[in-house]
Parts: structure tokens; C-alpha cells; sequence
């Protein structure tokens, strides 16, 4: 219990606190959000991925096995998150919110040192190659969902190949699998460029949050949306595991990584592709207040 209240205090408060700040700051002088979102989208999170992935170990056995977990649970989510929004007859701008903030899982700034505080460094390793496969789909689909609110299906597609995201992923995994050396000064440009993206995704969390208004927030989606998110997940989150023969903690990384709240990237998306922004900020906010219980239940269970 002493080292779940540590986690809590140690990865989940620093978040909050930076959060706090910029909410402040955004008061203060009203920054407009859009300029951030687009270089997070553009340059910093496609450093990330590039940078991640390049440096994972892709090579032992359980790489298939956590591969298949983080695809598989893209797809099925953004599936339940779509027949959840028709079944409700959502509004596109809803539905496209609703369904990315299903989808995008925070596995990287707040996954990575969660898994590495229960589980320890093999467990920290597990987090970035579940982190590394769900990026190349989930973020593939998050641009499509996010985009497709207020734009057609083939406009949605074209927006997909127009963020650089998949690409850097696949050209990390290209750089690995062929164990190619970046050149020092274009590896140190891109780690430094990789570095910003969290604080950066933090930082644009705090600025739609500070455009929030709570009497305007839809509470039944957003609650709807947090509930799936963070008790459907595991719930298919095991069974799968458990097809696929993961055992130790290449299993309770899975089901953790799975199970972790909405992400911040669903706010960058939501904000550059005009979707239902107050909403992911919400869910985004909520989901990862209401994770500090669900995700230290899970992880007492999984350690026991």
C-alpha cells in the first residue's frame, strides 16, 4: 500500500501541479492553444515516437505477444467507442471526441514511470514497447477519428498521411530492425525535440483546461467515456492477455498499459482538427483522477 501511495505522490502529483501552473499562466495571458497543438503534432510527439522506438528492444520473444495486445485494443476500442457514440446518436463533433478519447491510451509520460515504480525496470521496458506499438495504430486512428468530425472520410484519410506521427514510428522501427546509426547531430536534435512532448502535451492539457467551463461539459459522455476507458479496458484487456500466453510482467504491463487513463494527445487532436475539445479536456482530466484508484486496485491485484 506504502509503495501505491508512493506512485501516487511521486508520478501522478508532479503532473497536476505543472497542470496547475499553466492553468494560471493561461488566465493570466490567454495563449492561444492551436500554436502549441500544432508543433506537438508536427515536430515533438513524432521525435518521441521516433526516439522510442529506436531505442526499444525489440527483439525478445514477448514483443509479438504485447504487439498483438496494443494493436488488438486500439482497434477494439475505437470499435466500442463508435458503437457507443451511434447508439447515443451522438453529434459527429461528439463522436469524434468521444471515440479518441476511448482510443488514445497515456502509455508514454504517464504509463512508462508507473510501470517502472510497480513492476521495476523490466517492467519499465515492457511499458515502452507496448508504448511503441500502440503509437503506430492508435495515433493513426486518433487522427482519423479526430479529424473526421468536421471533415469527410476521404479528407479524414488525407489528414492521416499528413502528420508526420506514423511515419517517424515507422522510420524508428526501419532505423532499429536494420540497426542503423543516426548521425549524433541529427540523434541529439530529435531527443531534444522528443523531450519537449511531454511537457508540451502537460502544457496544452492546462490551457484547454483553463477554456473549460464545467456548466458546458456534457458529464454523462464524459463519465461514459472515463468508465470505459478505465474498467471496460482491463476487462478485455485480460482475457486477451491471456490467448495470447503472456505470462509475468510482460502480462501485468499489458493489462496496466491498457488500462491507463485518456491522453493527453487526445486534446492536440481534438484542438488542431476542430473536434469536440471541452470534452477530451474533461475526459482527459477526469479519467486520470479517477486512474489513481482504478490503476492502484489493478496493480494490488496483478502483485498479488
Amino acid at each position: 500500500m506504502s509503495e501505491l501511495l508512493s506512485i501516487m505522490l511521486n508520478v501522478i502529483s508532479p503532473i497536476f501541479i505543472i497542470i496547475g501552473v499553466v492553468v494560471l499562466i493561461s488566465r493570466r495571458f490567454h495563449p492561444d492553444p492551436r500554436g502549441l497543438s500544432t508543433f506537438l503534432i508536427y515536430l515533438f510527439i513524432p521525435s518521441l515516437a521516433f526516439t522510442g522506438i529506436t531505442q526499444a528492444d525489440l527483439g525478445g520473444s514477448n514483443v509479438l505477444g504485447l504487439a498483438a495486445v496494443a494493436v488488438t485494443m486500439s482497434l477494439v476500442m475505437s470499435l466500442v467507442g463508435l458503437g457507443v457514440s451511434r447508439l447515443l446518436c451522438f453529434d459527429r463533433r461528439l463522436e469524434s471526441a468521444f471515440v479518441i478519447s476511448i482510443l488514445l491510451v497515456n502509455a508514454a509520460n504517464y504509463g512508462i514511470p508507473l510501470n517502472r515504480f510497480a513492476f521495476g525496470p523490466d517492467g519499465e521496458r515492457q511499458a515502452i514497447i507496448y508504448y511503441v506499438m500502440s503509437v503506430m495504430v492508435g495515433n493513426s486512428l486518433g487522427v482519423f477519428f479526430a479529424s473526421r468530425g468536421t471533415a469527410t472520410v476521404k479528407e479524414a484519410v488525407l489528414n492521416v498521411l499528413k502528420v508526420p506521427i506514423t511515419f517517424a514510428a515507422l522510420a524508428g522501427l526501419a532505423v532499429n530492425l536494420a540497426d542503423i546509426t543516426v548521425p549524433l547531430p541529427v540523434e541529439r536534435a530529435i531527443g531534444v525535440l522528443g523531450q519537449a512532448s511531454v511537457p508540451g502535451m502537460l502544457a496544452l492539457l492546462g490551457l484547454k483546461l483553463a477554456e473549460t467551463h464545467i456548466r458546458h461539459i456534457r458529464w454523462r459522455p464524459v463519465l461514459l467515456a472515463t468508465g470505459i476507458r478505465l474498467v471496460i479496458a482491463p476487462l478485455i484487456a485480460f482475457p486477451l492477455a491471456m490467448l495470447l500466453g503472456l505470462t509475468g510482467v510482460t502480462f501485468q504491463v499489458a493489462i496496466v498499459q491498457s488500462s491507463m487513463p485518456t491522453a493527453v494527445l487526445a486534446n492536440a487532436l481534438a484542438t488542431q482538427f476542430n473536434a469536440d475539445t471541452e470534452f477530451t479536456s474533461a475526459t482527459t482530466l477526469v479519467s486520470t483522477l479517477v486512474s489513481i484508484i482504478t490503476l492502484s486496485i489493478l496493480i494490488a491485484l496483478l502483485t498479488a
